[in-house]
């Protein structure tokens, strides 16, 4: 993703992603990017959970616009706490 991101970029579309693994995101280097400390499938948070889904992506939009350091990747407050889905997923124990 980081290679296409930079070429969007130099075109002049602004561009962001958001990671759940900051340390994969560190060795692409996309231009800006998000992390967000959520399990695999969960990005924006749990399947009910509009408000939390809705200021996931108003900050993504909002550092799209306002992120100007090249390759930086800022960290989100939001924690998934519904369960130990994430640490099964990071220890290869989920199925």
């Amino acid at each position: 993703m980081g290679l296409i991101q930079r070429v969007l970029d130099e075109a002049g579309l602004a561009t962001i992603s958001l990671t759940l693994v900051r340390e994969i995101t560190e060795m692409v280097k996309p231009s800006r990017a998000l992390y967000v400390e959520h399990p695999f499938g969960h990005t924006f948070g749990d399947l009910d959970d509009r408000q939390l889904q809705r200021r996931i992506l108003l900050d993504c939009l909002k550092a799209a616009e306002e992120v100007t350091e090249p390759g930086a990747i800022l960290e989100l407050p939001y924690k998934w706490t519904k369960d130990d889905l994430r640490e099964k997923q990071l220890l290869k124990l989920a199925h």
